[in-house]
């Protein structure tokens, strides 16, 4: 039962779409079937006693299939909204009309999109007018001459995180004044709400020519703050490709993918520690003593054995690692492999970073249906696969110590921060999953071992 928070004592009407339904269609003017059919709770991002955002999806039958009505609600404490509305209008003193919205109850700031709190720009890279000239110098980078006029341009959303990014491709269809001959070609324009594409698109270039797995960085656009970049091939992967046939194979390409990345060299200030797990770790026992106070004592008890646990190993190895190895990160197009979205791209220990796309195998098996010894062989032929495309030795007490941290910090603590029901309905397999391997940590290392 979710918990509750003296800032936000309407979160919970806030989450509900019986509630919040026929609220957003009369709100946003959108026709629709009476009471909450079609209008879908989305992305979800908890700070408890600090912020809560919350992404609505809402069809409309005038709609065409595909371009529902999205808008993002910022809970206020209740009586608030106003005040914040008057000083969001004083900061965006130049906002379309039905921009942005405030409902008294339950109290909250309403953006609708392509109007986001942060990021502002966003409009402008989907106005069709606007197109052809911010793309003209990723079509120039990629070899599209001079002579090649854009028709036309298609844009759709891939993926919109409200207040902190959205990526968007673009097909071109370019014509050659000349022959008349045309082609098509994609673009992808990630959109951020401060200046991190900068840094991305650095980093990203530092890769160039040692890591071919994945998209290449064109042009950074500082005025729009936008980093656009090439095509990779492929459909993200899901646990479906792994659980088939053929899927150890997938997952071993997996593996000999993420060794690649950790043998590369990358010149960055930008770390994560061991100190930045432990603190995660702490954050997921106040986290859940607010969202999923009945866990709470079992989340305690396995942070504190983890925390307690003897970590008298070799100094890590410091390596470039993608800290954000999720299913969907990976782009599978016949037996071909690629790795995208490299904004966390840091330097660290390259074992955490392995232990995170564990977990995140556990995360997706479990929500599939799937028992863990069913998932244990996938986990396996992608330990296997790094082990031998790595040069450098994978002690598995360490490793095995990651992904028992992994299964807490990372996937339990982000179930709990999305409020994601369905990733929350498994928090007990997270929790007996990272004491299995807390437990087997703490045993010497023998020459036949596996992970698990």
């Amino acid at each position: 039962m979710l918990g509750s928070d003296p800032r936000f004592p309407h979160m919970a009407d806030a989450l509900n779409p019986a509630v919040m339904g026929p609220l957003l269609r009369e709100t946003l003017r959108v026709s629709g079937p009476q009471g909450h059919e079609g209008v879908i709770v989305g992305e979800k991002r908890y700070k408890p006693g600090k912020s809560l955002v919350i992404s609505y999806r809402i069809a409309s039958k005038e709609a065409p299939t595909g371009q529902d009505h999205l808008a993002t609600a910022r809970l206020c404490p209740p009586g608030e909204a106003r005040s914040e509305f008057e000083r969001e209008l004083e900061r965006r003193p130049v906002l379309d009309q039905g921009a942005l919205r405030f409902l008294h109850e339950p109290a909250m700031l309403l953006w609708t999109f392509p109007h986001d709190r942060k990021l502002i720009h966003l409009p402008r890279l989907l106005d069709a007018a606007l197109l052809p000239l911010l793309l003209r110098p990723s079509l120039k980078v990629l070899g599209v001459e001079p002579a090649r006029q854009i028709g036309s341009v298609a844009s759709e959303v891939l993926h919109y995180l409200p207040e902190r990014s959205c990526m968007i491709r673009y097909r071109v269809q370019c014509q050659n004044e000349f022959t008349g001959s045309d082609n098509s070609v994609l673009v992808y324009g990630k959109n951020y709400a401060d200046d991190a594409g900068e840094e991305v698109f650095a980093l990203m270039r530092q890769l160039r020519g040692q890591f071919n797995w994945g998209a290449q960085p064109l042009v950074y656009d500082g005025a729009t703050r936008t980093l656009w970049q090439s095509h990779v091939p492929g459909l993200p992967l899901c646990w479906a490709d792994l659980d088939a046939s053929g899927g150890l194979a997938v997952a071993g390409r997996m593996g000999r993918c993420v060794a690649t990345l950790h043998a590369c060299t990358l010149d960055t200030a930008t770390r994560f520690r061991q100190d930045d797990v432990e603190k995660a770790l702490l954050q997921t026992i106040e986290l859940a003593d607010r969202t999923r106070p009945e866990f709470g004592p079992r989340i305690s008890r396995a942070v504190a054995a983890l925390l307690s646990h003897d970590q008298s190993w070799p100094e890590p190895s410091i390596a470039p690692i993608h800290h954000d190895l999720k299913l969907n990160n990976f782009l599978v197009d016949g037996n071909a492999l690629g790795l995208i979205d490299m904004d966390c791209l840091c330097l660290g220990d390259p074992l955490a970073d392995l232990a995170g796309l564990i977990a995140n195998l556990y995360l997706n098996g479990l929500r599939e249906g799937c028992h863990a010894g069913r998932i244990h062989p996938v986990v396996r032929a992608v330990v296997s696969a790094y082990r031998q495309a790595n040069a450098h030795g994978v002690p598995l007490p360490r490793l095995r110590w990651h992904v028992a941290a992994a299964l807490i910090h990372e996937v339990t603590r982000r179930s709990l921060r999305q409020l994601d029901e369905r990733r929350m309905e498994h928090l007990p397999a997270y929790l007996k999953l990272s004491e299995t391997f807390a437990d087997l940590a703490r045993k010497p290392e023998q020459d036949t071992d596996e992970v698990i």
